[in-house]
C-alpha cells in the first residue's frame, strides 16, 4: 500500500536484516496511488523475488548433503525410516528461553506490508502479553478513504488490490 503511494520503503533495505544487503534487488514502487499502482507493485515484487531467489541459490555453498526424507519416501512404507525413532528427523524443536522483564517489538517485511510482533516478558518462558500486528488489518483501515466517491463496481477492484485476508482482520 505504501509503495503504491510513491514511498520507497522496504524493511529489508531499512533494517538491513538477513542477507538482503548482499543481494542486488530494487524496491518496487509506483506514485499513482490507485488500484493499478498496487497491482503493478505486486507484479514487480514477484519479479524481484525471482531475482532474489536466483541470487540466493547461487550463494548456497556446495558440498555433500543427505535428504533423509527423500530416502524414506523412496524405500516405501515398510522402510525402517518409517519407525518411531526416525519420525521426527529434520524437524527442529522450538527453542525455549526466558523472556526478560521488558518490552520487545520485532518487525519483518511481509508480502502485504510490515508484520510486527510485540511481546512483554515477565522473566518466564511464556510472554505476559503478545500482540501480532498483521499487515492486512492495517491496510484495511484506509478503505473508507479509498471508496469515497467511487462507484459500487469499483469497490471489488479496490478490495482486490488491497488483498486483505479476513482472518487477519477479525479482531
Amino acid at each position: 500500500m505504501l509503495r503504491a503511494s510513491g514511498v520507497q520503503w522496504d524493511l529489508r533495505k531499512v533494517d538491513h536484516y538477513e542477507c538482503y544487503d548482499e543481494l542486488d534487488w530494487k524496491i518496487q514502487w509506483q506514485k499513482e496511488r490507485d488500484s493499478l499502482a498496487r497491482y503493478l507493485v505486486r507484479i514487480g515484487e514477484m519479479k524481484e523475488s525471482v531475482k532474489i531467489i536466483q541470487q540466493a541459490l547461487k550463494a548456497i555453498p556446495g558440498g555433500p548433503f543427505e535428504n533423509l526424507e527423500a530416502r524414506r519416501l523412496n524405500q516405501g512404507k515398510n522402510s525402517e525410516w518409517n519407525l518411531f525413532e526416525y519420525q521426527f528427523i529434520s524437524k527442529k524443536p522450538s527453542p525455549t528461553f526466558k523472556l526478560p522483564k521488558q518490552e520487545h517489538y520485532v518487525r519483518v517485511e511481509a508480502p502485504k506490508g510490515e508484520y510486527g510482533i510485540f511481546l512483554i516478558g515477565d522473566d518466564s518462558v511464556f510472554p505476559w502479553r503478545l500482540k501480532i500486528r498483521s499487515p492486512g488489518f492495517i491496510n484495511l483501515q484506509i478503505l473508507p478513504q479509498l471508496v469515497k466517491g467511487m462507484k459500487l463496481a469499483d469497490i471489488m477492484t479496490i478490495l482486490g488490490s488491497i488483498d486483505i485476508i479476513m482472518g487477519e482482520v477479525d479482531r
